[in-house]
């Protein structure tokens, strides 16, 4: 059975757009969030916050091709419309680039413009008036017609200079663009989802305890058997609790009912929370794939990666997430088996060398906020976790902490290299997998192999980027369990 596992083991998960903003004082993180994945011409292609663009021939293996625009801001969002791509992104610029195929070259439509507080615009309303918008999703309908949803934000009181804002706050916002000129509304926007405060996700706060901080953001359209299904996010992407909702309608701008199953992702524990904005599409094996953002927030709250599961429909026709899962899961369109189980977590471990307050159980605990650390940048380093007992071993799951990232200091990432060794008895080791020659950037890796009969499985650091300790937020080990027929809570 071949296998994936969350969060992604994306090459080149690029530096936070943060960093780079004058007056930040903070230490160097990465991040990809919020992505967009379409197919396109047989293959798919990712784009997410913070760096342009992925792709991949089956959504599980995916290269990393820097594309023109890098970075068109937060959340980008494609959409393939009467032949065109047509991209675009969160507030900085609000422009509307197309092209004839992903990789480029990208045209930015409209023409530049300032709107009421200054800010510069490639976008218009229906009137001809500068705005701009956030998080938005680009939905292609089978008229022809194009839509944009985006968050619609604080409510003012009209004015000539504001009849109406986006902002970043409390509702989703859908409106008809302009089919010879998207980058013009065709009419006036029309809010679709209010903030309800009986939604408990919707709450603000990491116990969504707070009815005077709601964030609606990062909406996505789905049609499926004639039904528009508007997804969106809240109650902030810092949170743990960060989840996605859904509302039902029969028209592309409504009026649109929530779905009595709701929210339809939520995960407040485990490596795998904060999972919400997201995008859903069509896989391989003709199902409904989301790709969704996960919350790190050790270095900064933007922090994030990225994850992905099925979508399905339930018996009443609603739309529901099967997910988050943190176990290796079948890949789109490959042949489910027995299950692979996490074998390693709070099991006993040891390391060749321990910094202080970084334990190496911390690499065990089943947690993304702690992390065992070297005393030292020297490598060889080396990890190991004692199962207790003797299971058939098949994967294993990397986590690289990037302790020392600082781009400005010429500490930026470069190839880990590595083994995974195991063995029965803690003496006789046998190599599980070797990327002692690995060339390939990646901080976060899934390795698998036929299942080896082990007890002790060790990582074993060879080689760092350049001023980096050796630090792993999490080892993983799956394998099967001892009971035939196990099924896993996954």
């Amino acid at each position: 059975m071949s296998t994936y596992c969350n969060p992604l083991p994306l090459p080149h998960y690029q530096r936070g757009r943060a960093c780079a903003k004058p007056g930040y004082e903070g230490p160097d993180f990465r991040e990809m969030a919020d992505p967009t994945v379409i197919r396109f011409e047989g293959q798919w292609y990712l784009f997410p916050s913070a760096g342009l663009l992925w792709r991949s021939a089956d959504m599980v293996h995916w290269e990393h091709i820097p594309i023109e625009p890098f970075d068109p801001g937060y959340a980008p969002t494609v959409v393939v419309h009467r032949g065109w791509l047509y991209l675009t992104a969160s507030w900085d610029c609000s422009a509307i680039w197309r092209a004839r195929s992903p990789l480029g070259p990208w045209e930015r439509l409209g023409t530049r413009a300032y709107d009421a507080d200054g800010n510069e615009t490639w976008l218009k309303d229906h009137t001809g008036k500068p705005v701009r918008w956030g998080d938005p999703c680009l939905f292609s309908d089978e008229d022809g017609s194009l839509y944009c949803y985006c968050n619609l934000g604080q409510e003012v009181e009209p004015s000539p200079a504001h009849p109406w804002r986006i902002t970043n706050d409390i509702g989703i916002l859908g409106v008809r663009l302009d089919a010879e000129d998207p980058s013009r509304f065709a009419e006036a926007p029309v809010k679709l989802v209010n903030f309800r405060p009986e939604h408990w996700w919707e709450r603000g706060g990491e116990s969504n305890h707070r009815l005077d901080a709601p964030v609606l953001e990062g909406a996505w359209m789905t049609r499926h058997g004639g039904r528009y299904f508007l997804q969106y996010s809240a109650n902030g992407t810092e949170y743990r609790n960060y989840a996605i909702g859904c509302y039902v309608s029969d028209h592309p701008l409504g009026p649109f009912e929530p779905q009595r199953r709701n929210p339809v992702l939520i995960h407040r524990g485990g490596l795998v929370n904060g999972c919400a904005h997201h995008s859903v599409v069509e896989g391989p094996d003709g199902g409904l794939w989301c790709f969704y953002t996960t919350l790190v927030r050790i270095a900064h709250p933007y922090e994030r990666r990225i994850a992905m599961d099925r979508v399905a429909f339930d018996e009443n026709g609603e739309l529901y997430i099967e997910g988050p899962t943190e176990t290796p899961q079948p890949v789109p369109g490959g042949e489910t088996g027995e299950p692979l189980v996490a074998l390693s977590v709070n099991c006993p471990a040891r390391a060749s060398s321990v910094r202080e307050g970084r334990s190496p159980h911390y690499a065990v605990d089943d947690g993304i906020r702690t992390w065992w650390e070297a005393s030292s940048e020297e490598a060889p380093q080396w990890l190991e976790v004692d199962l207790e007992a003797a299971f058939p071993v098949a994967a294993v799951r990397i986590l690289f902490a990037d302790r020392g990232l600082d781009y400005a200091a010429g500490c930026r990432p470069a190839p880990y290299q590595y083994r995974i060794h195991g063995s029965l008895d803690g003496s006789q080791w046998s190599v599980l997998a070797d990327l002692s020659g690995n060339e390939e950037e990646r901080h976060i890796a899934y390795h698998t192999w036929a299942p080896v009969p082990a007890r002790h499985v060790r990582l074993e650091i060879l080689a760092l980027p350049p001023g980096m300790t050796a630090a792993v937020w999490e080892f993983t080990v799956f394998g099967r369990p001892h009971e035939a027929g196990f099924s896993s809570a996954q």
